[in-house]
């Protein structure tokens, strides 16, 4: 019986990996179908060691892979040429620059837009507590982006945290300052 048994799990088991295998390039495509050129890029630091990665336009963290929370500022943050990742940060990021704008607002596929020039706009801190939705109101013109994690939870824009013109929203525990202009 056991013989039988070890038959059946060999015989199972390309069915698995590939079922597996098929999971994994799902949810690289989904990348794909949402306008993205590119699907995701790994990065990953090893034993506490910075990492840096190649990535073309704005860096978006969209899965984190490791234990250890992926704090943008404190343990990833954008490079000249790409994203770097330090003390533990392990996660998937995406161009956000390389996504279509929708014209809407939401703060997708901006490129920048002019972050980093030496002007600041407003800045505000905006926290979801209890895994809250919140609702940070403020007149938005052109953009806002985060600029600093406060929380353990990971701020992903589109997921936990994202703008409109008439302010900021998070949730799932997001807290983080937000640069408005």
């Amino acid at each position: 019986m056991a013989n039988g048994t070890h038959k059946w799990v060999w015989a199972l088991l390309p069915a698995l990996l590939a079922a597996g295998a098929a999971a994994q390039a799902q949810q690289y495509d989904r990348y794909r179908d949402d306008g993205y050129n590119d699907g995701p890029v790994r990065c990953e630091s090893i034993k506490g060691r910075t990492q840096q990665c190649p990535i073309e336009g704005r860096a978006r963290l969209v899965r984190q892979l490791s234990g250890t929370q992926c704090i943008e500022g404190d343990n990833w943050g954008q490079a000249r040429n790409g994203v770097w990742v330090t003390r533990g940060c392990r996660a998937e990021f995406v161009a956000e620059g390389r996504r279509p704008s929708h014209g809407n607002g939401n703060g997708w596929g901006n490129n920048g837009g002019g972050w980093g020039n030496g002007g600041r706009g407003q800045v505000i801190s905006c926290d979801s507590n209890d895994n809250r939705m919140r609702r940070c109101n403020v007149s938005i013109r052109r953009e806002a982006r985060l600029i600093r994690q406060t929380s353990r939870s990971a701020c992903v824009e589109g997921r936990t945290w994202g703008w409109n013109r008439d302010g900021v929203w998070v949730n799932g525990g997001c807290r983080a300052e937000f640069e408005i202009r």
